[in-house]
């Protein structure tokens, strides 16, 4: 982790013109969005494994946008 900070500031060097402000974010990307991509990888890798398909729905269509506008 310490690493992945220290090439993050060394980024942030190179492109001195970046808003530093961003670094703070990196601790939250790291411990709460990371871990979440996590979940997302491994419960799909299961859903594949037990030779389900996972789909993003159906989306129902209800005509309700009236016409000759």
């Amino acid at each position: 982790l310490a690493v992945d900070y220290l090439t993050c500031v060394l980024a942030f060097i190179l492109e001195w013109k970046e808003d530093w402000k961003l670094l703070v974010w990196l601790f939250w990307q790291r411990l709460l969005y990371r871990q979440v991509m996590y979940y997302i990888a491994a419960k799909s890798l299961f859903a594949a494994l037990r030779g389900r398909s996972v789909a993003w729905g159906k989306v129902e269509r209800k005509a309700t946008i009236p016409m000759g506008r």
